[in-house]
């Protein structure tokens, strides 16, 4: 969830304007004003009784405008979903601003689930996706499918692995959440969501083997080296050219990319370890293992 600083000399104007909710304390040039980015106006967040330099009001981790989504300044108990794809029927209920858990059933309303799309309210609000709608463009993608911050990660597994489905660097490192190991068995998030690995369990299957070092695909490389080399590690043929990414020699060095796997050399780097002499002259026969006639 990020933290929201509004600029201090527009909260303190409006903590000022709103030592009372009531909508006459409100003059023109201030009431349209959004001081905490949260989505709703002065006006509505004096209308619902939110506080307009709190983002969230109740602290439920869902903003005050993704509650309030219509934006009406009522806490409606019934919201259409005509014409919409939200697996709710007819009607759903906002859920509110001021009460942390509206429903009162122990569940906080961040971590609710309304329109069962298998996103919370809370990350559908980190992903600015409707909490009352399944697929809220309209798109035919679900929304916990989408890719709401462009990283190569779903939301749903954004959600899943901890980071923020609004942000595309979450922990502000540089490196964003798609290309980060999150787990460090050698393949990125990215790569795991789509291969469909788990990114925080280096052992999706509990097998016993690395989800790096699984060959999803069966063409001879391992999960790793394919998201190191660019290959699909879910097709063994990944630019159909009647090769499998094992067979290919994706560093032109002699050497096969399965070959380079199992050897332990950088099948994307012609001269693994830089000496001088290219991998393929180093494995001469190109079997794999450094024989007595092979270069050192």
């Amino acid at each position: 969830m990020k933290t929201f600083r509004p600029l201090s000399l527009i909260a303190a104007l409006s903590l000022s304007l709103f030592s009372c909710t009531n909508d006459s304390s409100i003059d023109n040039a201030n009431a349209s004003l959004d001081p905490d980015a949260d989505g709703l106006t002065n006006a509505i967040e004096a209308k619902l009784g939110t506080n307009p330099t709190n983002p969230d009001t109740d602290g439920d981790g869902v903003l005050d405008g993704f509650e309030d989504f219509n934006k009406n300044g009522i806490v409606d108990q019934s919201i259409s979903t005509t014409g919409k794809t939200s697996r709710t029927t007819g009607s759903v209920a906002e859920t509110s601003p001021l009460v942390a858990d509206t429903d009162n059933d122990g569940v906080s309303d961040g971590n609710e689930d309304t329109d069962t799309d298998g996103l919370s309210n809370s990350s559908e609000s980190d992903a600015t996706t409707s909490p009352y709608d399944v697929d809220s463009d309209d798109d035919g993608i679900n929304d916990s499918s989408e890719d709401s911050d462009d990283d190569g990660v779903s939301n749903e597994s954004e959600q899943h692995n901890g980071s923020d489905l609004g942000d595309d660097d979450s922990d502000s490192d540089g490196v964003t959440d798609g290309d980060e190991d999150s787990d460090d068995d050698g393949v990125s998030n990215a790569t795991e969501d789509h291969i469909g690995t788990d990114a925080i369990d280096d052992d999706s299957d509990d097998d016993g083997v690395t989800d790096g070092d699984e060959d999803g695909d069966d063409d001879g490389v391992s999960n790793a080296t394919e998201d190191h080399i660019g290959t699909d590690a879910t097709d063994d043929d990944s630019d159909n050219d009647g090769i499998i990414d094992g067979l290919e020699d994706s560093d032109n060095d002699g050497v096969d990319n399965s070959v380079e796997d199992d050897n332990g050399t950088d099948a994307a780097d012609s001269d693994s370890d830089d000496d001088g002499t290219n991998d393929g002259n180093e494995d001469s026969n190109g079997n794999g293992t450094v024989d007595s006639d092979d270069v050192n």
